[in-house]
């Protein structure tokens, strides 16, 4: 039945808005959780990153030390990464620990290389 003359409703009702400011307010609330989430994962990956390359450049450096026996510790945007070289006869190994915080707890790593003395 078409609406009497001078009773045309245009345009939403309050509860129809309010419904919708309900709806995009759970929408916005669920985006900002799983930003969150992606966020702290970035800073995991950045720290992840950061103990492979410092182990990368300890090695490169223990290799190039003429096989001397050597150790120390390195750290950057909280990742500790200590390392030992020791030589055995032509052969240098390098033993590496990296440790950085996590969402769950620390991780911690063990790298062992073994080269040929230069």
């Amino acid at each position: 039945m078409p609406p009497a003359r001078g009773k045309l409703h245009r345009g939403f009702i309050l509860a129809e808005a309010l419904i919708a400011l309900l709806v995009l307010g759970v929408v916005f609330l669920a985006l900002e959780g799983s930003l969150t989430i992606v966020v702290r994962s970035l800073a995991d990956s950045e720290r992840e990153t950061v103990a492979t390359r410092l182990a990368e450049t300890q090695r490169e450096r223990a290799f190039a030390a003429a096989c001397a026996a050597a150790s120390g510790t390195d750290s950057l945007n909280a990742v500790i990464v200590t390392w030992t070289s020791s030589r055995t006869g032509r052969l240098v190994r390098v033993s590496q620990t990296s440790r950085y915080p996590r969402r769950i707890g620390d991780r911690v790593e063990q790298y062992d290389a073994v080269s040929a003395c230069q």
